[in-house]
């Protein structure tokens, strides 16, 4: 499904296999947008607890973009998405399909979300998906499941001023003038329960002592130096930065620990940005970038982060839409790979869909902000099979 968003009038495009559907919206750019800003308003914690979620808004957010195409769906289980505007930066998964009985404020738990109903995920443009798709019969299977960075050595507190204006400074940090300074990456604040994180998803992908870089070796030279064409996963659990974030740049970026020693060159200073992921040659199946804060400023540039992955030699990445409390990322992200390792045929997306049914269950994660953050941004579906040719050789 794509979007079409215009000042005047809108359009939503659903391929099936049954044919192309075409239907008017009634919604605008100028209204999207305000939509999606009043919905978002909810991701962001204010002394200590969160804002309600306006379920209302988001069911009327739903009949105007998807109630004209409803009939359509009944028979689809997974809605791969290419969002533009405004909507690249709400996950659709979080759309409410029935009138909430309860009022704007109904009860969370029971509420008809989308994500109910059908998986989703979403890709950066059709033709994306088309070459991802395309892609998928001919890779060969990674021969090391894991390789996670997590816990860089950031030295700021996260509360404090010092910590808080440390991405502020780097920020303004000219890039283009040679390496980041390490002192500046090291002032970000600190993410040491990330390295729990990673051994949670590390012991489900049966992934050896060898499989993580953690601390003071998380730098990006490290990262390099590992063969990634070989790794299935790879998993970031790191600050990330984003356009307009960075002085004298407009691409995103990864934060890795930063080297012992004075960088020479960019590529070992510990900003992995966009381009240097682009020139990458990886083979993984999923690319997870956690405790990033990926899509902050706009859903355009998640999806920047993600084709950089794409280009590199990547099928999916799942990234986050806003910050989201680590206990909840643990639980969603543990989810994720329990149920993928327990049904590898269902894909990726049905299996982040169940993980996410999983802290809807739970009073206490079942607020959108701490299960509908991560979105699976690629095709997200079953690896297709290999053609015949490749089977008659032992490939699969």
């Amino acid at each position: 499904m794509s979007f079409v968003i215009g000042s005047k009038s809108s359009y939503a495009l659903l391929v099936t296999g049954g044919g192309l559907s075409v239907v008017r919206l009634a919604e605008t750019q100028a209204q999207l947008e305000a939509d999606v800003a009043e919905l978002r308003q909810a991701f962001t914690p204010r002394l200590g607890g969160l804002p309600d979620f306006d379920l209302a808004a988001a069911y009327e957010l739903y009949r105007r973009l998807l109630g004209p195409i409803e009939s359509k769906l009944d028979t689809v289980d997974h809605l791969i998405v290419a969002p533009s505007g405004a909507l690249a930066s709400l996950p659709l998964a979080l759309l409410v399909t029935k009138k909430p009985q309860g009022g704007a404020r109904a009860d969370y738990g029971d509420a008809a979300w989308l994500v109910r109903r059908l998986a989703v995920s979403e890709v950066p443009s059709p033709r994306a998906f088309l070459t991802l798709r395309d892609a998928g019969p001919r890779r060969t299977p990674a021969a090391k499941p894991l390789l996670a960075v997590a816990d860089p050595s950031f030295t700021g507190a996260a509360q404090s001023a010092e910590g808080k204006a440390a991405l502020g400074t780097l920020a303004g940090s000219c890039r283009t003038d040679g390496p980041v300074a390490a002192e500046l990456i090291r002032a970000l604040p600190p993410l040491h329960e990330t390295a729990n994180e990673v051994r949670s998803v590390g012991r489900l992908l049966g992934a050896g002592d060898d499989a993580y870089l953690l601390g003071a070796n998380a730098t990006e030279s490290n990262f390099r130096a590992r063969p990634l064409d070989q790794y299935g996963v790879l998993y970031f659990a790191t600050h990330g930065l984003l356009p307009g974030e960075l002085h004298c740049q407009s691409e995103p970026g990864l934060v890795l620990s930063p080297p012992p020693q004075p960088a020479r060159t960019a590529a070992e200073d510990g900003l992995l940005d966009a381009s240097e992921i682009a020139a990458l040659k990886l083979n993984a199946d999923l690319v997870v970038l956690s405790a990033c804060n990926t899509g902050a400023a706009g859903g355009e540039a998640l999806d920047g982060l993600a084709e950089a992955f794409f280009n590199a030699g990547a099928r999916t990445v799942v990234a986050s839409h806003w910050e989201v409390p680590s206990l909840s990322t643990v639980k969603l992200m543990t989810g994720l790979f329990e149920n993928f390792a327990k049904t590898r045929g269902g894909g990726l997306a049905e299996a982040m869909r169940q993980a996410q049914l999983g802290l809807i269950r739970d009073p206490a994660t079942a607020h959108p902000y701490n299960w509908a953050a991560f979105t699976v941004i690629g095709d997200g579906a079953p690896p297709p099979p290999a053609p015949a040719e490749d089977s008659a050789r032992g490939r699969t």
